[in-house]
């Protein structure tokens, strides 16, 4: 199981999500889920990581 935001976007992407989907629903830009997805966010917001692990846990299990 993905332990951070970055392995968390990875997945869903890997399943077949895009980084503008993902987007939406955490309520973020799709260039800020791809600024997390290849690290040049390392440490986003706490409300950011929660909302990305959300959707992981409700779409990607």
């Amino acid at each position: 199981m993905p332990q951070n935001p970055q392995e968390y976007i990875k997945s869903l992407i890997k399943k077949g999500f895009t980084e503008q989907w993902i987007a939406q629903r955490a309520n973020l830009s799709q260039s800020t889920v791809n600024r997390i997805k290849v690290g040049v966010v390392q440490y986003p917001r706490w409300n950011t990581a929660k909302n990305i692990e959300r959707i992981y846990l409700q779409f990607a299990q």
